[in-house]
């Protein structure tokens, strides 16, 4: 975790509002083949992708709806319930609800019974899980901004004001329980994420591996369990550092470290150690590209001869045959407040290239998280890690 601003969402197709600014660059490596610029993500043709985006919004403006009248967490009890019980416990208009029940029928939500509807049992999910709750909380705000961005926008203009604060991510440097709400978010949307970046790869020996702004130590704790001859230090600021503290009681092989990383370097903060791997998750797909650079440079410093950087990014896929991506994509960016310029594919290599580490290998991990591993080459060293081989 870097602090303010924060990296933002991981989930590129739970966002609302248009935009394709921040998605378009001036380099010349984006310019087609022919010299003319790059399309936009949507052309005028595309109807059906300008209908799945706005069925996509009413769908988000439903869930939040039913998530803000407390409706799916009333029926959590898994008793089938009429309209008239659930207008008067959630003090709604029966009309209303029995339209939002419809709704959430259609999407496979809710079941429909002789008497009203109960839970689906993929509602029974959603309902029970905490991390999702929290995501609609977030998304909430975000909807509401994106609702009305004319209005939003003239009143920030009035009150002189700059964008406010969202869900409670920029607040984490300071704010414990803004630190708990967000590591457990994280968490949760990375866990699939994690998995399949650590499967790709197998050390080659016994490792030390640094966590290099690691939350609330998750990734340390999927390493520690898939590598049993690894040992980890996770690096965060102080408020998230207690976090993770408390999040790896319990697992011996793992260290946690407090760090600013606006002013420490990691081989500052690891008092001049050096590791055998560092995983960066998501780390600098948000911030500019000069930080970029110097973040790259102060985690090859941490590299022991025959070390690996394991990274994985929201990369700009840029694909003419799947523009929906690369709008959305872009749209989440904007919503999250993200700054900076958006991360490419040559632009992650180049990060390997230009502080001496090989690009031994890439890999999609989602539709839109690329990990590549760069290794510090060192005669007559072995590799800290190898790709496994696909059969």
């Amino acid at each position: 975790m870097l602090g303010s601003p924060r990296r933002g969402h991981d989930d590129a197709r739970v966002t609302n509002g248009l935009t394709t600014s921040v998605a378009m660059s001036n380099d010349d490596d984006l310019a087609l083949a022919d010299g003319h610029e790059p399309l936009l993500a949507f052309e005028p043709g595309d109807e059906d992708e300008w209908h799945r985006l706005a069925r996509g919004y009413r769908l988000a403006g439903l869930l939040l709806s039913a998530h803000r009248l407390g409706l799916l967490r009333h029926m959590a009890d898994g008793r089938t319930h009429t309209a008239q019980d659930l207008s008067q416990n959630l003090l709604a208009d029966p009309k209303l609800v029995v339209d939002i029940c419809r709704a959430l029928r259609a999407t496979g939500l809710l079941a429909a019974a002789d008497d009203g509807w109960r839970l689906s049992a993929t509602g029974v999910r959603l309902a029970g899980d905490r991390a999702a709750a929290l995501e609609l909380d977030a998304m909430a705000e975000d909807y509401g901004r994106w609702g009305e961005l004319d209005r939003h926008a003239r009143l920030l203009l009035q009150e002189g004001r700059t964008e406010p604060i969202t869900h409670g991510d920029d607040a984490v440097d300071a704010d414990e329980q803004a630190a708990r709400r967000y590591a457990r978010r994280i968490s949760n949307r990375r866990r699939l994420q994690l998995s399949r970046l650590i499967a790709h790869v197998r050390p080659t020996r016994p490792l030390t591996v640094l966590d290099a702004w690691g939350g609330d130590g998750y990734a340390a704790r999927e390493i520690c369990s898939a590598w049993p001859r690894a040992t980890c230090t996770v690096l965060e600021i102080p408020t998230m550092a207690r976090i993770a503290t408390e999040s790896c009681a319990g697992h011996p092989r793992i260290a946690v470290v407090s760090a600013d990383p606006a002013a420490d370097a990691p081989r500052d903060a690891l008092g001049g150690r050096t590791v055998d791997v560092v995983v960066l998750s998501h780390v600098l797909q948000s911030v500019s590209r000069e930080r970029r650079r110097e973040l790259s440079a102060q985690v090859a410093r941490v590299l022991a001869p025959g070390g690996c950087l394991l990274s994985s990014e929201y990369v700009l896929r840029w694909n003419d045959r799947d523009s929906l991506d690369v709008l959305l994509w872009a749209v989440a960016r904007t919503a999250a407040n993200w700054q900076g310029d958006a991360l490419r594919e040559s632009e992650q290599d180049m990060l390997l290239r230009g502080n001496g580490l090989a690009a031994v290998a890439s890999w999609w991990v989602t539709q839109s998280t690329r990990a590549v591993l760069g290794v510090k080459p060192a005669a007559g060293v072995e590799p800290a890690l190898e790709v496994r081989t696909v059969r």
